[in-house]
């Protein structure tokens, strides 16, 4: 090889670079950046990783050299790259250091990507079979790093070699030698990468290797101690192979876990052994849910060893303040969760449900305080099952709270937050007993212990509705308050959090309460602590709730608004997106509330706003370096690879979270000032239809979604800002100011309508929807509505292109009846979205005018989701969709009866409550419409399907809208005539009075009073003492009915008495003097 021109200063150079000295090491790096961009300093190079007496310099000239080949090798004569090859092997044989002979075979390899291809390496495999039969272990461990570079980088040119180069690397896992063994483990994944490329043969050949491997691990787990330096590569290799696109552990699965399961639960070993071997679980659970759901016994091991390990003590070495190194039941607890997030709840919860009745039977605490973390982890995976034995887990928690020991209590209080945030809604009916418990840990004073009591607060309080919470809300603000005056930061976040929660559920009737907590939010919104800014976070989202909950009818509240604007628009000079995020959800809570009021701020609120839309959102792709610099990464280590390409995708998530609230602030900000909000109308639509740029094509769905949400505002907003004159219609019913939003806005609407993300369809289709609702159907257009009913059908078929998402979805391991999640819920939603916007399509182009559409696009899609195989929560969507649908259409639905009622009488006897309901409420609804007569010969059906929705056991909401059913058959035409009154009247009333849905009070108590003064009034006359008793409940009942309908019921009872006194006189003076007041006063009050 010609000589290169000395390069006196290369030495210093890379001594500098691996100095200490930041500054040298800058200087030291631009010039060897210089210096390799031509081919002369190779030589020097590859003398230096060749024979240098320092290993550290020979390893960074090994990987400088690596660089320099990657630009340069196809720039020297063909002598010059045979003398480096061979130089390379010679230096890889002879090399003592491990870190070097890595370095040197990477670079070996990417000399071979160069040369193998074209045939010019013919050496390099001979040399590689020589090295790994040679009896020298250092040769055999090297053959084995150069065998894994050579498949990273010339996996290809090794495919006809790959039955050669298994039987290498299984005889090397047999290697007598430790390191021989643990680089045969190393050199299996590349090589497994070849094995799934070649497919059958070469995967079955594969699973020898593994079979092998696992021979190796568990004489290594064996030995005393267990030899965790080949332990750990082991694990991580599985991992790995599980994630593969071939079956690469195959049959072996099974012995994979075996061994993870070993060495997790084996004390033994180290933490971070034990920790990889857990992680195997995890992906195993994952990647392959169907072949380790499908070996239940298995499963039950692993189910009940992580929960002995559960209750594992910690060793005495453990550094509490170490947070990297989890302590075993930690450990334990984590894999828990992810193997019951994805194998069959029915293998899982057995199992912990039987360790943690025994084990909260211990003496140990630790034992007792395992059993109730581990029933808290299973509940999000397990809900399905579990929401239905709330029976038997609830005794389990509540005598945790109830523990002698600190410890187990606050498992107990982490248990029951889990628990309200996963088994919703039947977790709720227990916060009679819950709540009284929670209590007291509050004022114990243990900081551990009020973290996890804080949390069971927030999640139960935030299902609760104020009727509920009402009774407890003293306690609640005390507790606290208390909470929040005397621990710190971490629990105070967690009480604020609570605290909104509380005010949430509460809405108004937090009113008492409101100058209780004043103080602190003002404390911790006045703060500018690093360490107190999560509380300020909080105690923002809270002033909002108390708007959004109360409304700017308490005067107090009404004068704080000066105040809380301040203090959120300080917030905004501190560099938090959090704090930013709160302060935008608080500005529109207090819009929402003020209404026009909230004018003054609009010049301050919307530019910060537009300000959080426009900032930088954290994305970013490569560096300004150039191609060769770019080539450089290509060449780096796994690991710097990986971390290369998590950099171009990161996703700063605390500014999306930013974005989405400035978003819907803006919205809001519109709807409370129509007016105000005209010359910030541009710079929103703006930012919301930019291309690029724009939110409605932001990267992430929850951007797309509110963009969908502000825009319909924006619309709706101009138009009562620029009303048109009275009486236009059609297009002439939009201003030019309307029309220009309303044509900017609807194009991306309608596009969103094809988002692969279902959240963002649905968005679109409710934007839409409400702006046919609110402008008409002329004011969008013909185009516009088209696109929103085949949108519509699209949905009900199943063919939106969102849909895909819920087919692809990875329900592997659990059986279709125990499916549930996030995919569920987006398609529920969906399909909701799509049936509430059919009755505005029919209200605004007109039942005459939409009922062909119905007909031919949406119904024959409907039935379709009713008939079997559609989940039962999504059959009920679609019920609920055709009653209201059938509300507009009215008798245009009667040629559908006999494809409807079919199903509808299905669904009237389903298992699901919300099905009855729904299901009650669409048959009354099509038998008013279309009278009763239309029903024909399904009449007796239905009354027959309706019969045991009266019974007392049944659910409040479906018996109301059992009684609403048949209140609407009994007014519909013939629809009295034709029911055997004698029977039907009977249970009717005694059904009575409604409790839950009081919507259907006018068709129920309509029916009665036209029945006592109709011409069936003969035929229920021995009734009516028992509809006088119902009219005196209906006066007083609580919840309260609508007052027109106690005004209708006193108006007809007074009538009755007026003409028939000898009859109807003494029926209601028997009515107790509560009743008879108050139907006196409501028939006083009533118009004439």
């Amino acid at each position: 090889m010609e000589a290169a021109a000395p390069q006196p200063d290369l030495d210093s150079l890379l001594t500098a670079c691996l100095s200490n000295n930041t500054e040298a090491i800058k200087a030291a790096e631009a010039a060897l950046k210089r210096l390799t961009t031509s081919p002369t300093l190779m030589p020097d190079l590859l003398a230096r990783a060749a024979g240098h007496p320092s290993p550290e310099v020979r390893q960074l000239s090994a990987v400088l050299l690596r660089k320099t080949v990657t630009k340069h090798w196809t720039k020297l004569a063909d002598v010059d790259r045979a003398h480096m090859q061979a130089a390379l092997l010679e230096r890889l044989g002879a090399e003592p250091s491990h870190p070097v002979r890595r370095s040197l075979a990477q670079l070996v390899g990417v000399v071979a990507r160069h040369d193998v291809p074209r045939g010019a390496w013919p050496t390099l495999l001979p040399w590689l079979g020589q090295a790994a039969g040679s009896a020298e272990a250092g040769h055999r461990e090297v053959a084995l790093g150069l065998l894994a570079s050579l498949a990273e980088h010339v996996g290809d040119h090794l495919a006809p070699h790959l039955a050669d180069l298994t039987r290498l690397v299984g005889a090397a896992l047999r290697d007598p030698h430790p390191d021989v063994r643990r680089q045969a483990v190393a050199a299996m994944e590349p090589l497994g990468g070849l094995a799934a490329a070649g497919g059958g043969p070469a995967v079955e050949a594969f699973h020898g290797l593994v079979a092998t491997l696992l021979e190796m691990a568990a004489a290594a787990h064996a030995r005393s101690p267990p030899d965790e330096e080949t332990l750990v590569p082991v694990l991580q290799l599985t991992v790995e192979l599980c994630e593969a696109s071939a079956p690469l552990l195959g049959k072996h699965l099974p012995g994979v876990v075996t061994l993870a399961l070993a060495v997790g639960t084996d004390p033994r070993c180290e933490l971070s052994t034990r920790e990889a071997a857990l992680e195997v679980i995890h992906w195993v659970s994952r990647f392959k849910p169907k072949q380790l759901g499908r070996n239940k016994d298995l499963v039950r091991q692993i189910v009940t060893a992580l929960c002995a390990m559960a209750g594992e003590p910690n060793p005495p070495d453990l550094d509490p303040e170490d947070d990297g190194t989890l302590p075993p039941s930690k450990l334990a607890t984590q894999a828990l969760d992810a193997v019951a997030l994805h194998l069959p709840p029915p293998s899982v919860f057995p199992a912990v449900m039987a360790f943690a009745r025994e084990a909260l039977a211990s003496p140990q605490p630790p034992h007792r305080e395992a059993a109730l973390t581990a029933l808290a982890v299973i509940f999000e995976g397990c809900a399905e099952p579990l929401r239905k034995r709330l029976k038997d887990v609830m005794p389990l928690l509540l005598a945790g709270l109830r523990d002698p020991e600190a410890g187990v209590r606050g498992a107990a209080a982490f248990a029951l937050g889990m628990a309200a945030e996963f088994l919703q809604p039947e977790i709720v009916e227990y916060y009679k007993e819950v709540l009284p418990l929670l209590f007291p840990l509050m004022a114990e004073g243990n900081p551990d212990l009020c973290e996890r009591t804080c949390y069971a607060l927030d999640t139960f309080c935030e299902a609760l509705e104020g009727a509920e919470i009402v009774p407890y809300l003293q306690q609640l603000v005390t507790g606290l308050n208390a909470v929040l005056s005397c621990t710190g930061p971490a629990v105070q976040e967690l009480a604020l959090s609570a605290l909104a929660s509380v005010v949430a559920a509460a809405g108004k009737e937090f009113e008492p309460y409101m100058a209780a907590i004043l103080p602190a939010l003002s404390h911790f919104m006045t703060s500018s602590q690093p360490s107190l800014l999560p509380c300020r976070c909080r105690a923002t989202e809270a002033a909002g709730l108390l708007y959004e909950g109360m409304g700017a009818g308490n005067g107090e509240l009404r004068a704080l608004v000066p105040k809380l604007m301040e203090l959120g628009l300080q917030g905004f000079t501190l560099d938090s997106s959090e704090l930013r995020e709160y302060g935008h959800g608080m500005f529109a809570c207090i819009a929402k509330a003020v209404g026009a009021e909230f004018t003054p701020y609009l010049e301050h609120v919307v530019p910060r706003a537009l300000s959080s839309l426009a900032q930088d959102d954290g994305l970013f792709g490569g560096d300004d370096e150039g191609e060769e610099d770019d080539e450089d990464e290509d060449e780096d280590d796994e690991d710097a690879e990986d971390t290369r390409r998590a950099q171009q995708l990161s996703i700063r998530t605390g500014v999306l979270d930013e974005k989405c609230a400035a978003c819907a602030a803006l919205g809001l900000f519109a709807q409370a000032c129509p007016a105000a909000f005209l010359p910030f109308v541009e710079p929103t639509l703006e930012a919301l239809i930019k291309h690029p740029g724009g939110l409605f094509r932001y990267f992430h769905e929850e951007v797309r979604v509110q963009a969908c949400e502000a825009a319909a505002r924006l619309v709706i907003a101009v138009h009562a800002a620029c009303p048109p004159p009275p009486g236009a219609a059609g297009a002439a019913s939009l201003t030019p100011q309307t029309r220009h939003v309303l044509d900017a806005t609807a194009k991306e609407l309608v596009r969103a309508l094809e988002d692969p993300d279902p959240a963002v369809m649905t968005a679109s289709i409710q934007a839409l929807g409400s702006l046919v609702k609110q402008l008409g159907a002329g004011a969008l257009g013909a185009e516009t509505l088209h696109a929103l009913a085949l949108a519509a059908a699209a949905v009900f078929k199943g063919d939106a292109p969102c849909q895909a998402t819920f087919d692809d979805e990875d329900d592997d391991g659990a059986d279709e009846e125990d499916e549930e999640g996030g995919a569920a819920a987006a398609e529920e939603e969906l399909l909701a979205a799509a049936a509430e916007c059919l009755p505005s399509l029919a209200a605004a182009a007109g039942p005459d005018a939409y009922a062909p559409a119905f007909a031919s696009l949406h119904l024959p899609a409907m039935l379709g989701r009713l008939k079997g195989g559609t989940p039962a929560d999504l059959r009920g969507v679609v019920v609920g969709g055709v009653a209201e649908v059938a509300e507009v259409l009215k008798a245009h639905m009667a040629p559908h009866l006999p494809a409807l009622l079919p199903p509808l009488l299905k669904e009237l006897r389903s298992s699901e409550p919300t099905n009855r309901q729904n299901a009650a409420f669409a048959v009354g609804v099509l038998g008013e419409g279309c009278g009763a007569a239309a029903l024909g010969a399904n009449l007796p059906k239905v009354l027959q399907a309706l019969f045991p929705l009266f019974a007392a056991t049944e659910t409040a909401g479906v018996r109301d809208n059992a009684l609403g059913c048949v209140g609407r058959l009994l007014t519909a035409e013939g629809g009295a005539a034709g029911l055997p009154l004698e029977q039907v009247l009977p249970v009717f009333l005694g059904a009575l009075p409604l409790k839950e849905d009081l919507k259907e009070a006018p068709p129920v108590y309509g029916a009665l009073c036209a029945l006592v003064t109709g011409d069936q009034a003969q035929r229920i006359a021995p009734l009516v003492p028992q509809v006088v008793a119902a009219f005196g409940a209906a006066a007083v009942q609580q919840p309260p009915l609508p007052a027109t309908v106690v005004a209708g019921v006193a108006r007809t009872l007074a009538g009755l008495t007026q003409a028939y006194p000898g009859h109807m006189q003494p029926l209601v003076t028997s009515l107790p003097a509560e009743q008879r007041a108050a139907l006196e006063a409501a028939a006083a009050a009533a118009p004439a």
